[in-house]
């Protein structure tokens, strides 16, 4: 114990760098077990090994921890998707095509970070309500950097929606992304509902391909408003 407490009580940066990175590390584990509303900042600081006041050094709230997990998720992401969608879509398709590709790319890319999209899906809602201004300022400005990143993207291979299309469309994805993984996540109850009564089953499309539908009939919708406008 003679370490660790030796540990809580350090004042370098270099130490506090990595007691935060416990915590975040700490946050993403539970994430993987529990959704966002059953990560409490009392379990949390049980899980790190600290008390509830001292992670509260670290980050303001549980909120905080939760934007600050969301951030680093997304700029990560970002790196993915730069790789598959220069992988999946071929520059020389008619745009229909393109799009269908891109969101097909984006659709596979975003599954496979259940983490980041359960974030997302309680970012406005939830994560957004218990954190101050300088929190909040830096968490959106972290978020204009990953959404500026991917209109980029989206703007290289649809060319055809230009710069303020990217830039929406973009912004629509992450919605849709959120939207669509609550969506697809319901209560146990509902769970159950669906499994009774088979009519009910069209309510329920997995998320991998409810993302791809979405996304795919948003980009074609806009590249046809983008081909009717001046």
């Amino acid at each position: 114990m003679g370490g660790v407490t030796a540990f809580q009580r350090a004042r370098s940066e270099e130490q506090r760098t990595v007691r935060r990175q416990s915590i975040l590390q700490t946050a993403a584990a539970m994430l993987d077990e529990m959704p966002v509303a059953a990560l409490s900042l009392n379990e949390l600081s049980r899980r790190v090994g600290l008390a509830k006041s001292n992670v509260l050094r670290y980050f303001e709230s549980r909120e905080a921890v939760l934007l600050d997990l969301l951030d680093h998720a997304a700029a990560e992401l970002l790196t993915e998707i730069d790789e598959a969608l220069q992988s999946n879509v071929d520059p020389s398709a008619p745009p229909h095509s393109r799009a269908q590709s891109v969101a097909s790319a984006l659709a596979t890319s975003f599954a496979t970070h259940p983490m980041l999209c359960e974030l997302l899906s309680a970012q406005a809602g939830v994560l957004e309500r218990n954190v101050s201004i300088e929190v909040a300022t830096r968490y959106k400005q972290g978020a204009r950097d990953s959404l500026v990143g991917l209109a980029t993207l989206l703007q290289r291979l649809l060319p055809e929606l230009k710069e303020e299309r990217s830039a929406r469309a973009a912004s629509m994805i992450i919605i849709l992304v959120g939207a669509l993984w609550t969506h697809n996540h319901p209560a146990p109850a509902v769970l159950a509902a669906y499994d009774a009564d088979p009519s009910l089953a069209f309510m329920h499309v997995p998320f991998a391909e409810a993302l791809e539908q979405t996304v795919a009939t948003f980009l074609v919708g806009m590249l046809i408003e983008g081909a009717h406008t001046p």
